[in-house]
Order: C-alpha cells, then structure tokens, then sequence
C-alpha cells in the first residue's frame, strides 16, 4: 500500500513533525503532521472521524461568546485589538467588493459580520456551534444566521457575492467539496477570501511541533501551502486573483506564541522567550522579503467549472 498526496497525486511524502492538542491535553496522544514534497499539502493523522469531530471543541474554544456579544451591543469592544481584527477583514473585503450579500463560514457568534456596514452588506453566517448561533440571533436578529455546513440547503446557489474562510477550511473534513460548493453558492465573478497558516512558512519550518497552528490538532485536519490551496481552487473552478499578507495581528500571535511554548519546553523556561521577544517585530519584514509569512489570505473569483469531483481523502491507496 503506498500513500499519495490526495492534492497532487506524488508519493513523496514524508512525517514533518509530531504535535500535542494544546486545548485538551491527552496523556501520551500524539498526532503526526504529514507532508507531500511536491505540492506542500500537510494534514494531521490520525485525523477524526467526522462523528468525533464535537469533542474536540469544547465550550470554551471560542471563549465567553455572551460576554463578547454584550461588549459589542454596549459599544465597549470598539477599540479593542480584538474588534480592530475584525474591522481590519472588512477593510480587506471591500478593497475588492464594496457592498452586496456575503457568506461567513464558520462565523462563530458573528463578530466579523458585525464589522460590516448593515446598510451596504446583506449578512449571513453559518456556523455548527448552535449555542453561540442561537445567542447571536436573540440578542442581533438583523443577521441571518443559520446552524450547519457549507453542505446545508439553506444556502442559496449562485447567491453570494462574497463568500469568507477566516481560519475555517482547515478544519473542514472534505476541503475540495466546501471548494467546489463555494464555486456553486458565489454569483458569476463572486470573490472567496480564504484566511489561513502555511505549513511552508519560516514559523512552521523553524518551529515545528512548537508552531501555535499546529497545537490545533487534530481540529486543524489540513496545513495547506500556497501551492496546494491554488491547486484545489483551480480543480472547483475558482480562478485565483491575489495572495496577501494578512492579517499581520495574527501572524505576529503566532510567532508570539510559538516562540513561549518553545522556551518552556526547550527551557523549561520563559526566560528566553522574553529576552527574544523584541525581536519578534522583525521577523515579519523576513517573511515579507522571503514570501514565506505564517498566515495569509488568498483570494479567488468564480471562473468555468472544470469537470467532475471526486470525494476529499487525506491520503489515497
């Protein structure tokens, strides 16, 4: 039995670390992060069956929702780092769009929704945590938003004229289907932005198990490269337009983060991690100049459908 890269079809593939869920620490289980040498494509083994998936997610993964939804109704999120992320999507998105029906995969209580100017934007979420959609509904009822998959009928075909991923498709079992369904739900020239890490960044390359994307696992079922990703875009028939470094907020938690846990364990210590803190704020500009950036978004416009689909599967006989 020989294993081949589900994206590129190459058999040189190869284990590029080991990593630990860093939310529920499971004595003694270990996930293996696995490589293809031609195209870049990763993904976790041994990855959850679909019906598993729940319990790795547990109430707390996206914090205290309710608390979130009240601080932005009473106005005190504005200004906050976190609120500025946010309004910081909406100003990448509307480089491109400037208003029309959007869909947020994955969109939690809304929060990036929430960024949107309601009066140029028809806002739609969809998301599997029902409490946190339930909540988002009772307390800001002019979103629509809805419990589910990208899959759900609820979803209108060809009626999007933006669809988003912010950190969504790594965590979705069959990437090139929600692909190939998001080539169906956008208008003709409807734009996708997909926000992710890359498994080919200077981060994950020097950090390895200590690299913050991959203390996800085994939520983070896939670790794309630029390359892998523009590979399934062009199988659905989304044409890619543009990489950009985004966001530099949450590339720079990254290597923040990465750094400590390598110090602690390395070190036993976060000493280190504190005397080479400073210099964090350089290596973005090395990433820039190298194009090897931890989190980026890209961005695809609908194009011609390109032939039939097979179902996603992490490695292939």
């Amino acid at each position: 039995m020989t294993m081949i890269c589900s994206i590129c079809g190459s058999s040189d593939l190869s284990i590029f670390c080991t990593a630990e869920d860093r939310l529920q620490i499971r004595p003694g289980v270990v996930y293996e992060v696995w490589c293809c040498s031609a195209c870049g494509y990763g993904w976790t083994e041994p990855s959850p069956a679909d019906e598993e998936l729940a319990e790795f997610y547990p109430p707390t993964y996206l914090g205290d929702f309710e608390k979130v939804i009240e601080e932005y109704l009473s106005g005190r999120l504005a200004g906050t780092s976190s609120w500025k992320m946010e309004t910081e999507k909406a100003e990448l998105v509307e480089k491109y769009v400037q208003s029309g029906r959007l869909l947020d995969i994955g969109c939690g209580e809304g929060k990036f929704l929430w960024s949107l100017d309601p009066k140029r934007w028809q806002r739609v979420g969809i998301d599997l945590n029902q409490p946190l959609i339930e909540a988002a509904r009772n307390k800001i009822p002019d979103l629509d938003l809805h419990v589910g998959t990208i899959d759900d009928e609820v979803l209108e075909e060809e009626g999007y004229d933006v669809i988003t991923f912010w950190h969504a498709l790594e965590h979705i079992p069959d990437p090139l289907r929600a692909l190939a369904r998001t080539a169906r739900l956008l208008r003709p020239g409807g734009l996708a932005f997909i926000s992710l890490p890359k498994v080919e960044s200077l981060q994950a390359q020097w950090f390895r198990r200590h690299w913050y994307a991959f203390g996800d696992v085994p939520r983070h079922l896939h670790h794309f490269s630029s390359t892998s990703l523009k590979l399934l875009l062009s199988q659905v028939g989304l044409a890619f337009i543009e990489e950009v470094f985004f966001s530099k907020a949450v590339n720079f938690h990254c290597w923040k983060h990465s750094m400590r846990s390598w110090s602690r364990e390395r070190f036993r210590s976060q000493l280190p991690y504190i005397l080479f803190k400073p210099a964090l704020h350089l290596l973005p500009l090395l990433e820039a100049l190298t194009g090897r950036q931890g989190v980026s978004t890209l961005i695809a416009r609908k194009g011609e459908s390109r032939g039939t689909l097979e179902t996603f599967s992490p490695d292939s006989v």
